[in-house]
């Protein structure tokens, strides 16, 4: 095997094993991250050349990628390393380009994008593990990353992006991290280590006797154990320090013996400042001058600027490389006609960094941020530099700063854009420009931190007179309050903007006046204003636009509280034509249409959702995929489709964290232990309900994440509980004016923890109660619930309620509440002693149950049916209807002649996992072929026999 010798992975062989095991395993489709963290020079390079090896002996495709400190505001810096040689490389063309499909919308990280039409930051991650996939397509992909705590925020999102769906991929990543550093990017650096997928290990220092070993192998001679036991004490075990210790000992002819061993403490060998301001000592000043330039500009510095910044020729700059290179300290490359240096190990660049003075190295930033704009540089990496400068109210580096700010919008990277405009705060002055930095900087951050979005636009609003720009930034504003859930100062500003806002700007008013309207939503209590707005909003005719579509749908969230029927249609009316999806996708007013429609069972909310998903992963934002992904996991849910819904919670959780999306999360999780829990995954669904923290608490709407909370305790067997637990989201549904029991049905959850108390008394009062709500509301899933509650608590008429609810679900595709009232109905046939009548709804439980995934309901019913006499079937129901939605998609596209990776682009899913769907599809159609689909998808279930 080729890569570092022995000696360098010396005491390593659990950390050589396991990358060997994860290669292994990558190039079998699954794939993992290796992490080595450690202190500085403690061998973690070492490792990662040797993770090259090891991946280039198993036949791996192989991109490389430092971080720096210099380049970690760099939008997707590191990303850019990994695969920018690949694409240069060739495999840019011919019908296996790595541009295939989804793949096209992270073309703008690599290329200069259009400011005019930014891509979203989820839509970029999305492309890039398209990118990732389709370079990996015909080998096994090794990414390999050094020094992962100065990597940049986009990079990062990246990975916490790929990890999530790394074990089904051909992918390796190897990654080091040094300890001991502050980083901005902690909680993504958490996140990415403490991932399922992740393996985290930390190399120790050598022993007594490996650091024997490995200075003999330096000083090419024998090691007194005196003095390798001093060079241990000096070093701490550390192999950087152990080397540099040996090139310094070389270099003033030390032996390794007994004799020179108390000498070795004189040298400072933990001190990597004065070993290079030693060597460097000792080459020409036109080097030395080099060096720093290299330290300025960072990794892979174009010499032709290196020089320029030197004050050199080019052809002294060249000359002034080798004695560099010489020491050890320097390497060079040669790639697209350009001599490119990067130091050999990121401690000496940071000694050489820090020879210089705070006013040199400022000076020489800015001389470095001139030099690269006028070579027409990314105005990106001209901004790296300008962030370690000093202010000095220059207007070309603020126009600098912000020329870098619409590049890392058009990059999809927010974060990068609100760190240039903030930087560029600093260097204006007041007027007009600072009111227009103002706006932009809270505009941005808007998508990364709400709470400085906040204090931007409140500066920027305060400033701002004209009454048409203070109207639109306190739009911006309110909203960022209203998602803190400062409610009452949200409150003021929007109404303050709608008095500001011209009567002629009658969209900007209907935005505005849609917020407003969702300040009941997040805050409890009474709202007499609010109401009296919303009452003259209700008579306003439709216009169409984006604004009144967004009033249609907060208005119809109010009446679907209040289970006013009419909300349905009003909500459809606000989301038709998927305008509010091209233009508002995931703002909280059109959210609530979508809850809406869910609460009234209207089939067009999932051709809704599935344009959401579609837009967000073209176009959208983190925030956008977490919301479309939550609602549409919410209504697979509703149907009964539970493994649909689980992958679809699942996701939202994970995008979820990544958007930092503090009030759709607990909702998220609510939904996702509702779906665990129906799939018998009790304990996994308590745990999804404890991950929530206090600050996503205080922020979501109580009664979206307290919903669950019942169930699960009742299911834990703690009924004295789970009734609190109902009462207690009641009283937060009161306190929100709440009464839809398709919305929250906390009654029904009271009743059913009654009936286990014996409290039969106080069970029908709450049934009594959510039965005549849902007759009012009218949707068949709250009703037929309903009537099951009422059925529970009034054993005696509890037939006919039963019957009823059968009847009433007969044609809703609320599959598992349907499967739940025939179980019922069936188990009370039973008891009544009508044993053959029971046994036809009981079937039709057991395949509505099966197909649902619902595995407790599915026992209980094969337990009713043996008590019945009947032969519950052994095997699940097959044919076309037993497919779930995915199922469905999967078999229809592949039956068209779509390949998998075409089809997992087209359904946002892994390739690996479109070859899950195939194989359920093929099982469950009657073990058919591919070439067979088409004609097994037309033909009508075959439901097989009961044995």
């Amino acid at each position: 095997m080729t890569g570092p010798g022995a000696q360098d992975l010396l005491e390593r062989a659990a950390e050589s094993a396991a990358m060997t095991a994860a290669a292994h395993a990558a190039a079998g489709g699954q794939g993992s991250l290796l992490v080595f963290e450690g202190e500085a020079g403690i061998g973690k390079t070492r490792l990662l050349l040797e993770a090259r090896a090891i991946s280039a002996d198993a036949g791996f495709r192989i991109a490389r990628a430092r971080a720096s400190e210099l380049e970690r505001d760099l939008a997707f810096g590191v990303t850019r390393q990994l695969f920018e040689p690949l694409l240069r490389a060739g495999c840019d063309a011919g019908p296996d380009s790595p541009w295939e499909g989804s793949a096209a919308q992270a073309r703008e990280v690599f290329t200069a994008a259009d400011p005019a039409a930014p891509v979203g930051d989820f839509a970029v991650l999305h492309g890039l593990f398209w990118l990732t996939v389709n370079v990996g397509h015909d080998r096994p992909l090794a990414l390999l990353i050094d020094d992962l705590q100065w990597c940049d925020t986009q990079s990062l999102e990246f990975l916490v992006y790929l990890l999530a769906r790394i074990d089904e991929l051909p992918l390796l990543i190897v990654a080091t991290m040094r300890t001991g550093e502050t980083v901005a990017a902690e909680p993504l650096l958490r996140q990415i280590a403490t991932d399922p997928s992740a393996k985290v290990y930390r190399p120790k220092p050598l022993s007594d006797r490996a650091v024997t070993q490995l200075l003999r192998h330096e000083l090419s001679s024998d090691v007194h154990r005196e003095f390798a036991l001093a060079c241990h004490q000096a070093t701490g075990g550390n192999p950087l320090l152990l080397r540099e210790l040996a090139r310094t000992l070389t270099e003033e002819e030390f032996t390794a013996s007994a004799v020179d061993a108390g000498k070795v403490a004189d040298l400072e060998p933990r001190a990597i400042s004065r070993i290079v301001r030693t060597r460097l000592a000792r080459v020409p000043l036109e080097s030395v001058s080099l060096a720093k330039a290299v330290a300025i500009l960072g990794d892979r510095a174009d010499l032709a600027i290196a020089a320029r910044l030197a004050g050199q020729e080019f052809t002294t700059a060249l000359e002034s490389t080798a004695p560099l290179e010489r020491t050890g300290f320097i390497g060079t490359e040669q790639t697209d006609s350009r001599v490119r240096l990067t130091f050999t190990h990121p401690l000496v660049r940071t000694a050489v960094y820090n020879m210089m003075t705070l006013a040199e190295r400022a000076g020489a930033h800015r001389r470095a941020a001139e030099l690269m704009s006028a070579a027409g540089s990314d105005p990106e990496r001209v901004a790296a530099h300008l962030l370690r400068t000093p202010p000095a109210h220059d207007a070309a580096v603020v126009e600098a700063l912000r020329s870098a700010a619409a590049s890392a919008r058009a990059h999809g990277a927010p974060a990068g854009a609100y760190t240039y405009l903030r930087r560029a705060l600093d260097e204006s002055s007041a007027g007009e420009e600072r009111l227009a930095l103002l706006s932009e900087a809270g505009q941005a951050a808007l998508l990364v931190d709400l709470g400085v979005a906040v204090s931007l636009l409140r500066q920027a609003y305060e400033s701002a007179s004209l009454p048409r720009l203070k109207a639109m930034i306190g739009y911006s504003l309110g909203a960022a309050l209203l998602y803190t859930v400062r409610t009452s100062e949200a409150k003021k500003i929007l109404m303050e903007s709608a008095e500001l806002t011209p009567k002629s700007e009658t969209e900007l008013l209907r935005h505005i006046q849609s917020y407003i309207l969702n300040i009941p939503v997040v805050e409890s209590g009474r709202h007499e204003d609010i109401e009296k707005l919303l009452t003259d909003l209700r008579r306003l005719p439709p216009e169409g636009r984006v604004g009144s579509r967004l009033l249609d749908c907060i208005i119809a969230y109010h009446d679907m509280m209040r289970s006013d029927p009419r909300a349905g249609s009003r909500a459809l009316r606000g989301l038709s034509d998927g305008v509010l999806v091209r233009h508002a996708n995931g703002e909280s007013p059109m959210v609530c249409g979508w809850i809406t429609l869910l609460a009234a069972e209207k089939p067009q909310v999932s051709t809704s959702l599935e344009a959401a998903i579609k837009q967000a992963h073209r176009h959208g934002s983190l925030r956008d995929a977490t919301v479309a992904s939550l609602f549409r996991g919410a209504d697979y849910l509703q149907q009964g489709f539970l493994d649909d819904a689980v992958v679809m919670l699942r996701e939202a959780v994970r995008t979820g964290k990544s958007a930092n999306a503090v009030i759709a999360l607990p909702i998220a999780r609510s939904y996702l232990a509702e779906a665990l829990l129906e799939q018998g995954s009790a304990q996994e669904a308590a745990s999804v309900l404890t991950e929530e923290d206090a600050n996503e608490k205080a922020l979501a709407p109580a009664y979206f994440f307290a919903r669950t909370q019942s169930p699960v305790l009742l299911h834990t067997g703690d009924a004295q509980h789970a009734f609190e637990s109902a009462v207690a989201c009641g009283r937060c549904c009161e306190g929100f004016g709440i009464t839809n029991p398709s919305l929250v049905p906390w009654r029904s959850d009271a009743v059913w923890s009654l009936h286990v108390l014996g409290r039969g008394e106080e069970a029908r009062a709450y049934a009594g109660e959510e039965l005549e709500l849902a007759r009012r509301w009218g949707s068949p899933r709250a009703l037929g619930r309903a009537l099951r509650s009422m059925a529970t608590a009034t054993p005696k008429e509890g037939m006919e309620f039963l019957e009823e609810a059968v009847e009433v679900l007969k044609q809703s595709n609320a599959n598992l509440e349907k499967a739940k009232a025939l179980a019922e109905y069936g188990a009370a046939l039973r008891r009544a002693g009508r044993r053959q009548a029971s046994r036809k709804p009981l079937h039709e439980a057991l395949d509505l149950a099966s197909r649902c995934g619902a595995l407790p309901l599915v026992k209980r019913v094969r337990a009713e049916l043996a008590a019945a006499g009947g032969q519950p079937r052994r095997t699940a129901v097959t044919g076309p209807e037993s497919l779930t939605p995915s199922e469905r998609r999967v078999a229809e596209l592949a039956a068209e002649g779509a390949t998998n990776r075409h089809i997992a682009q087209t359904l946002f899913v892994t390739p690996k996992t479109i070859e899950l769907h195939l194989s359920n599809v093929y099982r469950k159609l009657g073990n058919v072929t591919r070439g067979e689909l088409s004609e097994a998808l037309a033909v009508p279930a075959r439901r097989r026999a009961p044995h």
